[in-house]
């Protein structure tokens, strides 16, 4: 997609609701105010245009689940970074990465058991020093609760 000007406002409104959630067909279209088979059409047609890369069918109860999300700010030499962001790519628990400007060079999210995440973060350390990576300055936020989980790229 190149950019959100081939999107109207029933597209906005579906990708908001959509990325919001979970909801049935039936349930977007009342929210978005058209029919089930627009909301259908209009997922399909966003998926092929790259809008939507999956269409995203249950949220876990991380809580009831015992998981907790970490939040990692690490710094790594700047000739290192694509190497780092590949290695961290490879492990289970990181599920949202990013190469970063500001406090940090690489920040992450990873979902851990509530009982493990400090083997967790030194296992990710190790995974770093055994490729020559020096990861220094590394800053762990755990989550003990879950209060928003939210995809969408639109404010409604």
């Amino acid at each position: 997609m190149k950019n959100d000007h081939s999107l109207d406002e029933t597209d906005r409104k579906i990708l908001h609701y959509a990325c919001d959630g979970i909801y049935s067909y039936t349930e977007l279209g009342k929210l978005c105010q058209v029919g089930r088979n627009t909301i259908y059409r209009r997922l399909d047609r966003l998926e092929k245009m790259g809008a939507i890369k999956k269409l995203v069918t249950a949220v876990p109860g991380y809580d009831k689940l015992n998981i907790a999300a970490v939040h990692i700010g690490l710094n790594v030499r700047q000739i290192e970074t694509d190497k780092a962001v590949e290695i961290l790519k490879r492990l289970p628990r990181v599920k949202f990465l990013w190469k970063t400007y500001g406090t940090h060079s690489v920040t992450m999210v990873m979902f851990c058991e509530k009982d493990k995440i400090g083997e967790d973060v030194f296992d990710l350390k190790i995974s770093l020093e055994k490729e020559g990576i020096d990861a220094h300055h590394m800053d762990v936020s755990t989550s003990f609760s879950w209060e928003k989980i939210d995809f969408s790229p639109y404010v409604s």
